[in-house]
């Protein structure tokens, strides 16, 4: 199995996990990550992003039918396991006011070996959304690149992206005026993809000091002077990284709102999960604990903290000596142990390093009132490529191919 050079001339292989079409706009109109980057700062009016051309990769990517296939497939199928753990109660039951239903699902799969194939393997999920609108941005960057992917957008109906913008807009930002919530939000690595959401919702980032809940739960943020009341809020925070957090949990307990993306649904669904659950098309994943249970050695494991992300606190084929010593810490239901998997080199470089992919896939989730079942919509298909072994943003190092992109659905798909 060798991995395909987008630069080559040979053959795109027939069961290629990318459609023909990415090679050929590659083959015609290369780009550089300093033209990518450049663009989409522009398109995204925003100037934090990293210094250096390192975060976007550069190369045109559209999925085969047959991965759009498995991709939805395993999408439907997870969210149809989750669906009772994302009902309103969950949120009720732990002392929150007002009952939400998840409103997003945020899941990874990898591209992995499969014989001399290729299949996807489910790497995390969790109730958060993340780079919705790196993509969306990153989808006009390649519409004004190559014409031909205005028709090939990275998510689900609304083929248009007026359509899009409306369903998002109301799905995402609704109410009167809405805030984007985050803790120590201007020193963020995500600061990009923040600061591009405020400006395209048109709506201003606050943070936990900012805000006041009065005796009747209406929450107000003052910045620069002026107060201004909130009642939709799209929610990054994540609670437990607040330093003290106990006081300003209580103030939002009480408050009036309606969330996107509620913070309670960070612990509520996350990547632990699948420890409980059977998943239809993924292999069994155990606590810490029970790592026993998986029948394979430790080489052949990956162990992560199941609160972590971004990369961290995740161990590839650890010795059993770590295992021995995290579980000695009392820490046996705090880490997910999954089975390690080979990632399949979907690209190589042209000077031949395989380049690997993980596509994100952010759903949209609407209760259906009458039957409480969950209706799902992908809103975005993110990719990320990477070389090293993992495929976090913090590994990223301008390689050729290397970082995050999008995945466009096939043509006339």
């Amino acid at each position: 199995m060798h991995p395909y050079n987008i630069d080559s001339n040979s053959a795109v292989p027939a069961d290629h996990p990318f459609h023909p079409l990415s090679f050929e706009l590659q083959q015609a109109t290369p780009q550089s990550k300093q033209r990518i980057h450049d663009l989409w700062a522009q398109a995204a009016g925003t100037s934090h992003l990293p210094p250096q051309a390192v975060l976007f990769s550069e190369w045109p990517l559209i999925a085969s039918q047959r991965l759009q296939d498995k991709l939805t497939q395993r999408t439907e199928a997870l969210c149809q396991v989750l669906q009772p753990h994302l009902q309103a109660q969950a949120i009720q039951q732990h002392g929150w006011q007002q009952g939400t239903a998840a409103d997003v699902l945020t899941i990874d799969y990898a591209i992995i070996c499969d014989g001399d194939s290729w299949d996807i393997r489910l790497v995390e999920f969790q109730a958060f959304t993340s780079l919705l609108t790196m993509g969306y941005r990153l989808h006009q960057v390649h519409s004004q690149l190559w014409p031909q992917l205005a028709d090939c957008p990275p998510w689900q109906g609304k083929k248009t992206e007026q359509s899009w913008m409306q369903a998002s807009r109301a799905w995402l930002a609704g109410g009167d005026n809405p805030a984007l919530l985050e803790y120590q939000a201007w020193q963020r690595g995500t600061l990009f993809d923040l600061h591009a959401c405020s400006l395209l919702w048109n709506m201003p980032i606050i943070e936990p000091h900012l805000i006041e809940v009065d005796a009747n739960g209406r929450l107000f943020s003052t910045q620069h002077g002026v107060r201004q009341q909130h009642d939709h809020i799209l929610n990054r925070l994540i609670l437990s990284e607040l330093e003290d957090d106990a006081q300003f949990l209580r103030q939002l307990k009480k408050s009036q709102l309606n969330w996107h993306s509620h913070p309670a649904w960070y612990f509520l669904v996350h990547k632990g999960l699948s420890a409980e659950l059977t998943i239809p098309f993924e292999p069994k994943n155990v606590k810490l604990n029970q790592w026993h249970e998986l029948n394979l050695p430790a080489q052949e494991i990956v162990v992560k903290n199941i609160y972590s992300c971004g990369g961290k606190d995740l161990r590839i084929g650890p010795s059993v000596q770590e295992l021995e010593d995290l579980s000695r810490a009392g820490q046996g239901d705090q880490w997910l142990v999954q089975p390690r998997y080979r990632p399949y080199p979907v690209m190589s470089s042209s000077n031949g390093v395989p380049v690997f992919a993980e596509v994100r896939m952010i759903v949209q989730l609407q209760e259906n009132q009458q039957t409480r079942s969950q209706q799902t919509r992908i809103a975005m298909q993110i990719l990320r490529m990477y070389c090293s072994e993992q495929a976090s943003a913090s590994f990223f190092q301008g390689r050729e191919g290397e970082g995050a992109n999008i995945l466009h659905r096939p043509p006339n798909n």
